[in-house]
């Protein structure tokens, strides 16, 4: 029997370019809702102190919590001081590993400057350089600051400098480092509704309740900086860390809507879930931080655009003129690309001076640097990762629950269905019908009809395939499966929901589809801002299909054939939607016990297309198999 490719031409068969529909929709979502917050008026200082209220809720929300901590100070365990500084340095640095919470082991460095006294303090945080607390810049900052008469303690980040967590047998990265990895962990993160950015605020938080328990340190004069990376754990820090007494974000700070304009991506520990749908703009952070002195320290030839930076520190400066201090915000540039360059390094240290009580620095010079080999604490032994602090959370014991309320709010909330789905059909090959419809009012979904025999139990055979329409062939072993269905008379139907099959959208990134660098990446980080994602636009859309074929039928009976990716949209759908009588499934790509307690999770199927925040907490392990019960059928 020959196969016939049944799938669409382009751009749906020559009527509609959909393929930069989701991207559209996004965006434009994305930019409405900054447009509705930005209506917000702020006129007095009660109004400050409640918006500051209300942004640090939204970002603990977006974090999924921090975890827990006494406030007294970790285990630690000294390594030795640096050797090689020249005496006339100013300053010593030692060497530690800091326990930031049971079996979690941050190397570290600090920076003690010379001389008896009290001494101011900053946390320096990298951003994400491989080297992290060794990469030259970093280090000349953290030097910068101690020569000034700054305590400066600087620690490697979850997969930085000597905290890699996916190393072979052989100490070899499997993943890479710095944004890779956070990413690669940070999705399991998703799953339970939570940031990896949480174990990044933790770190801070422990590393002040160090400071705070060091000789030599006021712990009321505690200030934080970093740049990129550590310029978003900086800005976020602040908002949510009253001890903070200063901060200096640097090459981070600019806004949403133009960071949208340059189409990048951010990794997964800079993802706040929710934070654009509930008012966390870059402003809002900044003004969460008020009155305490901050400055802005922002790269001009940067790829956070520099546009933005001066729109939001303008817009966080009315904040501080309503608690009358319009003058402990400011902006310092530098005509330079993304780097904590010397010029900004030497105005941080000004402003530290200036802020946390010491003179003016006198030595403005560059200072020289170390190896990474004389910085490095030695880790060894066993250490906790974000994977292994991520699956000891799932694994925490939950009390099982309903989770059919959760996963409707999840699937239906927000979305735009027009009066009238425009249903169009066109002849397709094979005897077949080429459909697509508005699912809502600004995204079109598709489908192929197959003729069905009439039997006396009319209803709706539906398909949904791993890669949509674009693998539907006539002998494609679904569609024969669901076509020997002898349950139900009447159509056939191969679905595909938005950003799939003909719908796929157009290519930005140069990388696959299944890539943490991808398009489809980028679009599901932005729906996680939006407290959506790509697994409940998709469930949702497998509803609003049933709606436009069952129109004046909404009795009759639907049946589900799934495979890969398609499976998970299908039985999020089922679970909600009482019509769906039954689900056939296979191969199917969503596992979330192996997903969630692999230390190499990804298996370049694309499970993580599925995530849906929070599923891995309402509906973890075979909960969801259980809530269809005899409704699932699975198959090989």
């Amino acid at each position: 029997m020959t196969s016939t490719r049944l799938g669409f031409a382009p751009n749906l068969d020559g009527y509609v370019d959909a393929a930069l529909d989701l991207q559209r929709h996004v965006e434009g979502h994305t930019r409405r809702r900054l447009a509705e917050w930005d209506e917000r008026v702020v006129a007095s200082a009660d109004d400050v102190r409640r918006e500051g209220e209300r942004v640090r809720a939204a970002v603990l929300r977006g974090l999924g919590g921090l975890p827990p901590s006494d406030g007294t100070a970790p285990p630690v365990r000294w390594c030795g001081a640096v050797s090689g500084l020249p005496d006339d340095a100013g300053y010593g640095i030692e060497r530690l590993i800091i326990e930031t919470a049971p079996g979690v082991h941050a190397t570290a460095n600090l920076y003690r400057p010379h001389g008896t006294g009290v001494h101011p303090a900053v946390v320096f945080v990298c951003g994400h350089a491989d080297e992290a607390k060794a990469y030259p810049q970093y280090q000349a900052v953290c030097a910068r600051l101690a020569r000034a008469g700054l305590v400066v303690l600087a620690l490697d980040p979850f997969g930085q400098g000597e905290r890699l967590g996916y190393l072979d047998e052989a100490g070899r990265p499997v993943v890479n480092a710095g944004t890779a990895e956070h990413t690669y962990a940070g999705l399991q993160s998703w799953w339970l509704g939570q940031s990896p950015a949480r174990w990044f605020v933790h770190e801070v938080r422990r590393a002040i309740d160090l400071l705070e328990a060091l000789p030599g340190v006021d712990a009321t004069r505690v200030g934080l900086t970093g740049n990129s990376g550590g310029g978003w754990l900086t800005t976020l820090a602040t908002a949510v860390e009253p001890r903070i007494a200063a901060a200096a974000p640097a090459t981070f700070v600019t806004s949403r809507a133009k960071y949208l304009d340059g189409g990048q991506h951010q990794d997964a520990e800079q993802v706040l879930l929710g934070g654009t749908e509930h008012g966390v703009d870059h402003a809002d952070l900044l003004a969460a931080a008020a009155p305490r002195p901050v400055t802005v320290l922002a790269a001009e030839y940067d790829f956070f655009p520099i546009e933005g930076t001066r729109e939001t520190v303008r817009r966080a400066q009315r904040t501080y003129a309503l608690l009358g201090e319009p003058d402990a915000l400011t902006l310092v540039t530098a005509a330079t690309t993304h780097q904590y360059a010397p010029e900004l390094a030497a105005a941080a240290t000004r402003f530290f001076c200036a802020a946390l009580g010491l003179p003016e620095p006198d030595d403005e010079t560059e200072p020289g640097t170390l190896p990474p080999s004389a910085l490095a604490c030695g880790a060894s032994g066993n250490a906790a990762f974000l994977h292994d602090l991520t699956a000891a959370d799932y694994r925490e014991p939950r009390e099982p629950a309903d989770p059919t309320d959760w996963l409707r709010d999840r699937i239906t909330a927000g979305r735009d269905v027009p009066d009238e789905p425009g249903v169009r059909w066109l002849p397709g090959p094979a005897g077949s019908r080429h459909g697509f419809w508005r699912t809502e009012t600004d995204l079109w979904n598709a489908g192929i009809l197959l003729p069905g025999e009439t039997n006396a139990r009319p209803g709706l055979r539906l398909v949904l395939l791993d890669h949509g329409t674009a693998e539907a062939t006539t002998d494609h072993p679904v569609l024969t499966r669901a076509a020997r269905d002898d349950r139900v008379g009447g159509p056939l139907l191969v679905l595909d929901v938005r950003g799939v099959g003909a719908l796929a959208p157009r290519d930005r990134s140069g990388r696959s589809a299944l890539s943490h660098d991808s398009t489809m990446y980028k679009l599901l980080a932005d729906l996680l801002w939006l407290d959506d994602s790509l697994a409940a636009a998709r469930a949702f859309d497998v509803t609003r299909a049933i709606d436009v074929m069952l129109a004046g039928h909404p009795d009759r009976p639907v049946h589900i054939h799934a495979a890969g990716l398609g499976a998970h949209h299908a039985m999020l759908a089922a679970a909600v939607d009482p019509r769906i009588v039954d689900v056939t499934v296979s191969d199917p790509v969503v596992d979330l016990d192996r997903i969630m307690t692999t230390r190499l999770h990804d298996d370049g199927r694309g499970a993580w297309h599925g995530v849906l925040p929070g599923l891995a907490v309402h509906a973890p392990g075979r909960r969801l198999h259980d809530l269809l019960g005899t409704r699932l059928k699975e198959v090989p």
